[in-house]
């Protein structure tokens, strides 16, 4: 069982992410605890709501709960409920998420960290440690096997800082180019063990499409390919901060650029790529093919996606409009009451009675607010009875609007997604066709065989294959000469293969062009 949290802000975006149906093959919001609003956008907004009043800068914690095994869920809350109780967050407003990605189910918890009643935030000191022990404690209570780190955890004797915990931000940026932490550490450590000198190393990393910049806040940054800007003592491995900047003491920091010069040279960079890559796809001629497939997969995903948004938004509309029904039906049913009410005689004598006392100064002086504590005229309490109905009614379409804000959000997300793998697979495409070419080079094949050797559709291959044949048929002996038309013997005495053109002309085939572009008549 994997347990990974982290205190978060940002609540709108935290919602949009949990809710995304695009990445996840379903998304169910299981439980909200503690707050008004029952959708994660308002849940979340009342936890930022109430944290304003404190210096809290990070008002929630996110948990994921990933088993090894599939767990029922009643052991799913029980294992909260623990991990709740380990955090200090017992009683705490909560919201429960389940995912489904690729036939496995996870689970996410957000907590509020804030107090109500003390207006402080609760500490989350050692929570890494703390999920560790109750990743232990779990696994072994449910009878899951543990992993090699938290076996290494439970024995105590775990290696430091060998292994990179990616961020949020990392593993964002690994959905989205496909390249993950661990190996971008590796290539980083690559290059800095086989640099001998500063320069070395500044072109080692160019090498691997990395660019050395000068940071903000940091001596030295490394902006990659895609223009992401990383620590580079967090992915140097093994070495520690003050010996990076001693082997670098040689370079000149004016030389080298600061972090928007290196996205730039990173931007043109891809783009060269991009452009090689469209020109080497259209001497090989199969291009459409990439292109229909990669349509076809991308079209696939849309398609989804905008079924599930469809049956989003019309689930949506039909609460929308039960909502407005029955606000109506309300109005209405109120109105027939007080209107049957206000024709009886004891409320046409208790209004009249209000009205006289109204009129006379010397009675409203006197009896006023006995008049108003008794409820006498019970005209105001229909106009109380019409403005709680209107408040609630107002508050309920305020709801309505968030959810509607909500959803869109959501969409926005998944549209983000969509155009997320829409690049991520282009980028695949584009790392296939460099190896591609790479392997022909390396193998030392002309141009010609370059091409077939990069090709990828079976079908482009049947065509060469039927190419090859036809070339071998036309060069059969079946087309020599048997006759004496167009008989040139050559020196030895053998006769001449005939060429199509002649064999066309023999037959009394002409050549000509009519509406439908180049065809073959015959002669009258």
């Amino acid at each position: 069982m994997i347990l990974k949290g982290s205190c978060r802000t940002n609540g709108s975006d935290l919602a949009t992410h949990l809710m995304n149906g695009y990445d996840n093959e379903r998304a169910e919001l299981c439980e909200v605890r503690g707050t008004i609003a029952d959708d994660l956008h308002g849940a979340f907004a009342e936890v930022e709501m109430i944290a304003s009043g404190t210096r809290a800068q990070k008002p929630l914690f996110s948990l994921s709960i990933n088993p090894h095994e599939a767990l029922t869920r009643e052991q799913y809350f029980e294992a909260i409920d623990a991990i709740e109780s380990r955090l200090g967050f017992a009683g705490q407003p909560r919201a429960v998420v389940f995912h489904e990605k690729e036939g496995r189910e996870h689970c996410h918890v957000v907590w509020s960290r804030i107090d109500a009643e003390s207006m402080k935030a609760i500490p989350d000191s050692f929570y890494k440690a703390r999920l560790c022990d109750m990743a232990v404690v779990l696994a072994e209570k449910f009878g899951h096997e543990l992993p090699e780190g938290l076996k290494q955890w439970r024995d105590k004797n775990r290696e430091l800082g060998d292994k990179l915990e990616p961020s949020l931000a990392e593993t964002a940026g690994a959905k989205k180019t496909g390249v993950s932490p661990e190996q971008r550490r590796e290539d980083i450590t690559a290059a800095y063990v086989q640099a001998d000198s500063a320069a070395a190393f500044v072109n080692a990393l160019e090498e691997k499409g990395y660019v050395l910049a000068k940071g903000d806040s940091r001596a030295f940054v490394i902006v990659d390919e895609f223009g992401d800007v990383h620590s580079l003592t967090r992915y140097v491995k093994g070495v520690r901060a003050k010996e990076i900047k001693a082997r670098l003491a040689d370079l000149d920091m004016a030389s080298l650029p600061n972090v928007a010069q290196a996205q730039e040279q990173a931007k043109a960079r891809l783009a060269a790529q991009e452009d090689r890559l469209r020109e080497q796809q259209d001497l090989q001629h199969d291009r459409w093919h990439d292109d229909e497939r990669f349509k076809r997969s991308i079209d696939q995903k849309r398609t989804a996606m905008e079924a599930r948004q469809r049956e989003r938004r019309l689930e949506f509309v039909q609460a929308e409009q039960q909502v407005l029904t029955r606000h109506q039906d309300e109005k209405l049913a109120l109105d027939a009451a007080q209107k049957s009410e206000s024709g009886g005689l004891l409320f046409r004598m208790r209004a009249r009675v209000a009205d006289l006392i109204s009129e006379r100064p010397a009675l409203r002086s006197v009896l006023s607010h006995i008049t108003e504590k008794a409820g006498l005229d019970p005209r105001d309490r229909h106009r109380l009875e019409q403005h709680a109905l209107a408040r609630r009614h107002e508050r309920e379409r305020v709801a309505l609007a968030g959810r509607k804000r909500s959803i869109e959000k959501i969409e926005k997300r998944e549209l983000a997604s969509l155009e997320r793998d829409l690049k991520q697979e282009m980028l695949q495409r584009m790392v296939r066709q460099e190896q591609l070419r790479a392997a022909a080079k390396a193998r030392g094949l002309d141009a010609a065989e370059a091409v077939d050797f990069m090709r990828t559709d079976p079908r482009l291959l049947e065509e060469r294959a039927f190419q090859d044949e036809f070339n071998h048929e036309a060069a059969g002996d079946h087309h020599y000469d048997d006759d004496d038309r167009g008989g040139d013997d050559d020196d030895d005495g053998q006769k001449k293969k005939r060429n199509w053109k002649q064999r066309a002309k023999d037959k009394g085939l002409k050549q000509g062009r009519e509406r439908g572009g180049y065809g073959y008549r015959r002669g009258d």
